[in-house]
């Protein structure tokens, strides 16, 4: 394709947009909840939400009800989907690299109950060309309000994550830059 189509991650925005969702209710059930595999306070991984499944189904077209703060909003989408998915990143690669993207896919016994975020690492290797040029866009409601300017503010505003997800592609400690992707060396 046209490289004017294409969103390298390294360009920041000078005003950052307003997050198209409001904050996901993060609060954990005390005590080890049902299927939880490793409920110790220092897991590598802790428990994910007992909702996540219902949140991070794009199939599901429920709403919130009336009274919830949230009424008539989808309970399946991408923001809140993503905001639970994030910390178990880890799960799904085996990188080497210990600095950048150290994996816990070998050591997390909870990494198998985050399936449902499948969804969530498909959108984010949907690329044109290498990729640090996400295509984000998508005409489904589970992604409705979702484009690449939040990916960006999440990625500066989290760079934990923004290297634990472009480093987990190399087993070396490299610097994670647009021209570490465009360099044809590191393609396999």
């Amino acid at each position: 394709g046209d490289s004017d189509d294409r969103d390298p991650v390294a360009v920041i925005p000078t005003e950052p947009p307003p997050s198209p969702t409001p904050p996901v209710d993060t609060d954990q059930p005390t005590g080890c909840r049902e299927g939880c595999l490793d409920c110790d306070p220092d897991a590598p991984l802790a428990c994910p939400r007992s909702d996540m499944k219902a949140v991070c189904d794009k199939q599901n077209g429920a709403l919130y009800p009336p009274g919830d703060p949230r009424e008539g909003t989808r309970v399946a989408n991408f923001f809140d989907c993503y905001d639970m998915c994030k910390p178990s990143f880890c799960c799904i690669h085996d990188s080497l690299d210990e600095v950048h993207s150290p994996s816990c896919s070998q050591t997390a016994d909870n990494c198998e109950l985050y399936y449902p975020c499948y969804v969530i690492w498909w959108k984010l290797s949907d690329t044109i060309g290498p990729a640090t040029y996400l295509r984000v866009e998508q005409d489904e409601p589970f992604y409705d309000g979702l484009d690449f300017e939040f990916l960006r503010e999440d990625f500066e505003e989290d760079e934990e994550f923004f290297q634990q997800l472009f480093a987990h592609h190399f087993d070396g400690e490299v610097p994670i830059t647009d021209d570490t992707f465009e360099n044809e060396a590191n393609w396999t």
